[in-house]
Formats: structure tokens, sequence, C-alpha cells
């Protein structure tokens, strides 16, 4: 889950609310990148909708993301290709999503926290809040 890992690396150091705001949409679109890989591959009806949910849930943190002022026009880093995603078992997969939605969640909602501009402070509020329904959808801690 190299791609998770350095998408939480960058969302822990990312220092203000542009490079959080863009952090967390780069880290959305490595949830989706990991969850499309794998949604198809699985066996089990159940696991393939949780999936489906969960990347409605980070489609939508991003977009939230997206409407904030002061994300920054462009990406503040170009984005590598991705290349074939390595073959880990569905619950890794859940695992490392999960831990980095948690991630998303705290950075967002503390962003929110300090954003000056009330729809930076909605985006904020906005995109946290799915990531922590992409968390509740794996880990079944909120049903």
């Amino acid at each position: 889950m190299s791609l998770l890992t350095a998408a939480g690396d960058r969302l822990r150091r990312a220092d203000g609310l542009p490079a959080v705001l863009d952090a967390a949409c780069d880290a959305f679109e490595d949830i989706l990148a990991i969850i499309g890989a794998y949604e198809d591959t699985t066996t089990r009806t159940a696991t393939a909708i949780v999936f489906l949910l969960a990347a409605t849930q980070a489609a939508n943190g991003r977009d939230a993301a997206l409407f904030a002022p002061s994300l920054p026009p462009g990406s503040l880093r170009p984005r590598p290709a991705t290349g074939q995603p390595q073959r880990e078992t569905t619950d890794d997969i859940t695992t490392a999503v999960a831990d980095l939605s948690r991630l998303l969640a705290s950075r967002l909602a503390a962003t929110a926290t300090i954003a000056a501009a009330a729809a930076d402070r909605a985006a904020s509020n906005d995109a946290a809040h799915c990531a922590r329904q992409v968390t509740d959808l794996l880990t079944g801690e909120n049903p």
C-alpha cells in the first residue's frame, strides 16, 4: 500500500490550509485508485458493495475539498503515475484505506477550525464527514 502510505505521509507534512486541502484531494484520489483496482476482483458481493459505497464517499470528499476557495489552482506537486498496484488482500486494503480515511477526517476537521473563510470551513467539514463515512463503511464502526 505504498501509494496510501505516501498519501498519508504527505497529509501529515502538509502545512497550512492550501497544502492540507491539496494533499486531501490527492489522498481521496489515491483511495479511489486503490479501491478501483480491487472492487472488480473481489468474489464477495458484500465486499464489492462496501468498496463501491466507500469509493462514492471518497469521490464526494474529493469533490467537497475541490470547492474550497483556498485550494490552490492545479496541484502543489506533480502526480506520479501509479502503475499496477501490488496484489494485497481485501483485509490489507480495507485497513490501509480506513487508516488513511481516519487521518483525512482528522486533518480536515482541524483545518476547518482554523479556516478564515466560511466556504473553506464548510468544504473542510464536508470532506472530513465523507472521510469518516469511508472509515465507517470499511470498519463497520458506525453502521
